[in-house]
């Protein structure tokens, strides 16, 4: 499909007129990388690429490239955490509060703020639009911490394909390049194919924070792990925690509710009565094991047996916005 740029390009400028007026302390001035697994490269302005190394920090107009097997932590100056995976390109847009994500995949975190985020992929074909979720609150209240953000991108460049998944019940506008726009909410994920928005979907959260390298902190029992990290960013996930866990225990329940009605005898529970598809496969998209084959749904094991939701006809494993490897629910939304 061939995108207009001129079209893109108007569009950009109508989205960036929407946005609120920013406060200087949500203002994002500069990003400092803060951990590294591996191998990733610094692209500065102007500047040849050079290896990425702890404490580089990045300016409006910088990027992140990681490579295979490899990942880049940065905290922003005030106070959003961006965690880069294996062989992903992520920017840090100049002039308004956003950032790009040409390839891989990447989990951001942000507390509760009082300006719109905006994330880009692929030319414009695909743009999220975190919004303003700062409320007149004491800012240690359970009330303000679950207005934080976080949502993970996987871009696939080489299929033109952007996968959004959202961890909190904090809505976020999902906008493609023919001007069409959805939402998606806690615990429900929606692909961009070739700039044209899929259908959106329900992924299992309990399985993500399970399996999900990427999500280390931000599932119940994993207080102690976030006591290793720097204080600044203990602050962050501590508080946007409060916010995933929220959306977890919500969709929890509501599971339970659905599982009840579909189970085949016995107690209802999450895992006999309610099963995923790929639910013996790890997610290992977040994992960043892309070369790693997503086996055979003929293949598992006795007992995963998924219990359909929907109507017959309906397949989920041909649904053609499954990423390969994520748990969906087989009911649509």
């Amino acid at each position: 499909m061939t995108i207009h740029r001129g079209i893109v390009a108007a569009s950009f400028l109508a989205f960036a007129c929407a946005l609120p007026v920013q406060a200087a302390s949500d203002l994002l001035t500069r990003g400092e990388v803060y951990k590294l697994t591996n191998q990733a490269q610094l692209l500065q302005s102007n500047r040849p690429a050079r290896p990425a190394r702890l404490a580089d920090v990045l300016v409006p107009q910088d990027a992140i490239r990681t490579a295979s097997r490899s990942r880049a932590e940065l905290l922003f100056n005030e106070g959003s955490l961006a965690r880069i995976g294996s062989n992903a390109i992520f920017r840090f847009i100049p002039g308004m509060r956003g950032f790009q994500l040409r390839n891989g995949t990447a989990l951001i975190m942000s507390p509760p703020t009082t300006v719109a985020t905006r994330i880009e992929t692929l030319d414009g074909q695909a743009i999220a639009e975190l919004p303003p979720s700062a409320i007149e609150a004491p800012t240690n209240s359970e009330q303000y911490q679950v207005r934080s953000l976080s949502m993970v991108i996987h871009v696939d460049a080489a299929n033109n394909k952007t996968e959004f998944f959202n961890l909190t019940n904090n809505p976020i506008k999902i906008f493609d390049s023919k001007g069409n726009v959805t939402i998606i909410n806690g615990g429900q994920t929606v692909t961009v194919q070739n700039g044209v928005i899929g259908r959106v979907n329900t992924f299992d959260l309990r399985k993500f924070y399970q399996t999900s390298s990427l999500s280390v902190g931000l599932a119940p029992g994993q207080e102690s792990l976030i006591t290793q990290e720097p204080t600044r960013v203990q602050a962050t996930l501590n508080q946007v925690r409060v916010a995933t866990i929220a959306a977890l225990t919500l969709q929890t329940r509501q599971l339970e509710g659905l599982c009840t009605l579909n189970a085949r005898g016995g107690a209802s529970t999450l895992s006999t009565n309610c099963v995923t598809t790929d639910s013996d496969d790890p997610l290992r998209a977040f994992q960043e094991r892309r070369d790693v084959t997503t086996p055979n749904p003929q293949q598992q094991p006795p007992g995963n047996v998924v219990i359909p939701t929907t109507p017959p006809t309906t397949n989920p494993n041909t649904n053609p916005n499954r990423p390969a490897g994520v748990p969906l629910l087989v009911r649509p939304n």
